[in-house]
């Protein structure tokens, strides 16, 4: 009988010897043909933004990154998706509303919705589009900061996380 490799497993091992010679590899690539500057306007984004629950009054507060520093939303970002995940569930002596937007645009991601409302409620959180819940994905046109409105009564506890999925414009 003779040793040696049968047609199949032969041209089997032809054939990755040719698509290993027509793959892509780095170094086939050309210098700085790949980078971040030149990848990171078409890859989705998400930015963390925290409500410390220290303002519970009605009106617009200004979210701030997790160490509690402040941060914006580029300009030119398109605002895709969010997430808001409660951190301690909202209360509210009265029918507090809550709506989240930036900059100029109180409700420019969610409409203003009831504290106890399933998209507040740790249980029940999901990633929502911001067009189904009354906002739109806008292209920004300058530097905006998260804002978390309350409005028609105070809350009387509540603190969230809020993340903010976005592409940056494509030039």
């Amino acid at each position: 009988m003779a040793v040696g490799h049968t047609n199949s497993q032969l041209d089997r091992a032809l054939k990755n010897r040719h698509l290993d010679d027509l793959s892509v590899s780095t170094a086939k690539l050309q210098a700085d043909s790949v980078t971040d500057t030149k990848t990171a306007p078409t890859i989705e984004k998400t930015l963390k933004f925290v409500y410390d629950g220290s303002s519970k009054t009605a009106g617009a507060k200004t979210l701030t990154a997790a160490d509690g520093t402040a941060q914006t939303l580029v300009a030119a970002t398109f605002i895709k998706s969010f997430l808001v995940v409660p951190t301690q569930a909202f209360t509210s002596s009265g029918s507090a509303t809550i709506a989240l937007g930036y900059t100029g645009t109180a409700a420019g991601i969610m409409a203003a919705t009831a504290f106890d409302d399933a998209a507040l409620a740790a249980a029940t959180v999901g990633w929502e589009n911001c067009a189904t819940m009354g906002g739109t994905a806008v292209g920004l046109d300058g530097a905006h900061s998260l804002l978390l409105t309350i409005g028609t009564a105070a809350i009387t506890a509540g603190a969230c996380d809020v993340y903010v999925t976005y592409h940056e414009e494509i030039a």
